[in-house]
């Protein structure tokens, strides 16, 4: 039960800490994003963003934040905008490793059922948006 406490206290801090970042507007501020992104990477999951691969591999205490479904939504949202970012600024690599961060967390709760908002259509939205820039990157 201490550990279930504490996980969540973990979880709320995470979530303030996403809250805050989602408030940075990526397109004109990208680099003050990415840096709190990274800062974010390194104080919740232990990883860089050289090391965002890390993210798709299984591992219990990563994904005790990472696939928590109260953060399922700001997850989604934060490594969009990050790899967004990412692009902006040329790196399609990191760019890629968010997209799929994204299908996974996405993947990994699909019992889920939201109902359709008009932050969720956004959200789709900016995944493809994502999507169809990594394609053309990558042409």
């Amino acid at each position: 039960m201490l550990r279930q406490d504490f996980i969540s206290k973990i979880i709320e801090q995470l979530f303030t800490a996403i809250a805050k970042l989602l408030n940075i507007d990526v397109e004109k501020e990208t680099e003050m994003y990415l840096a709190s992104f990274e800062e974010l990477l390194k104080t919740y999951f232990k990883i860089h963003s050289e090391s965002l691969s890390k993210l798709l591999e299984e591992d219990e205490e990563r994904d005790a934040f990472l696939l928590d479904e109260k953060l399922r939504t700001t997850q989604l949202t934060m490594f969009c905008e990050a790899g967004l970012g990412y692009l902006k600024i040329g790196e399609s690599e990191k760019a890629q490793n968010c997209l799929h961060i994204i299908e996974r967390i996405q993947t990994q709760q699909p019992e889920i059922f939201e109902f359709p908002s008009s932050e969720s259509a956004k959200l789709e939205a900016e995944i493809e948006s994502l999507q169809t820039k990594l394609r053309n990157f990558s042409k």
